[in-house]
């Protein structure tokens, strides 16, 4: 027969174990969940950082390519002062934000910078739509426009292998 003072030291030792178990699996739980919410965090920014990226470079394509067509049509040079003063007040701007604190945006900042660039140089083409001999200039613009379409899907490509590769 067992005696009490056994029983109740096993007792109390099983008792002693489920508790420590208890915290320690408590423990384990909230460090888990905590790193998975600070994972789901940086993805989300990093979608957020993302989208806003590929719909400012679509509405500016969709922009400049409606102006391009616009143009196609009337090269006078009041369509071209009307078009350049559109373009400038109504092209979206790339927002940083805070995307650099999250996450590394130093791979698609090249390319963001390359296409700024080149919607530079379609401003200026634009410009010249006034002064030079516009057949040759709107040659140029349609190549510009194809290269800038190039390097904006580029960006969109790199965010994409990027996002699947989290």
């Amino acid at each position: 027969m067992v005696e009490i003072p056994a029983a109740l030291t096993t007792t109390l030792i099983g008792m002693f174990g489920v508790v420590v178990g208890a915290i320690i699996s408590n423990y384990v739980n909230q460090k888990i969940a905590a790193q998975s919410a600070r994972r789901d965090l940086l993805f989300k920014k990093k979608v957020e950082y993302f989208d806003r990226t590929v719909s400012c470079i679509e509405k500016n394509l969709k922009l400049y390519g409606a102006w391009r067509k616009k143009l196609e049509v009337n090269i006078s040079s009041a369509v071209v002062d009307k078009a350049i003063k559109t373009l400038k007040k109504s092209r979206v701007k790339f927002d940083p934000l805070s995307s650099a604190l999250y996450l590394d945006i130093e791979q698609f900042s090249r390319d963001i910078k390359q296409f700024v660039a080149f919607e530079k140089q379609i401003f200026v083409l634009f410009e010249e739509l006034k002064k030079d001999n516009p057949v040759d200039v709107m040659e140029s613009l349609r190549y510009s426009l194809h290269t800038l379409n190039k390097i904006g899907q580029g960006i969109i490509l790199k965010m994409r292998k990027s996002l699947l590769h989290e």
